[in-house]
């Protein structure tokens, strides 16, 4: 069974913001997932190409890692 995600878990799933995720379902050169109409005003993702995106399109979590460790260090309380 195909489960089918909206864009709201899209956005927690991927760290996209709704309107990054618009430009590139609308991208012809994206390799984003395309979506599924739902109803007249809905549409969904399948998790499973969601998730293949993500793993593709990962940062490293070392690169993660360092560019956290700048964010951090700069933080004023």
């Amino acid at each position: 069974m195909v489960r089918i995600i909206d864009v709201k878990e899209v956005m927690r799933r991927t760290g996209l913001g709704r309107t990054t995720i618009w430009r590139n379902r609308k991208d012809r050169d994206s390799d984003f997932p395309p979506c599924r109409k739902l109803s007249k005003r809905r549409i969904g993702w399948p998790d499973a190409r969601i998730d293949r995106w993500i793993l593709r399109n990962a940062v490293p979590s070392s690169t993660h890692r360092l560019r956290r460790r700048r964010l951090v260090g700069r933080r004023r309380w």
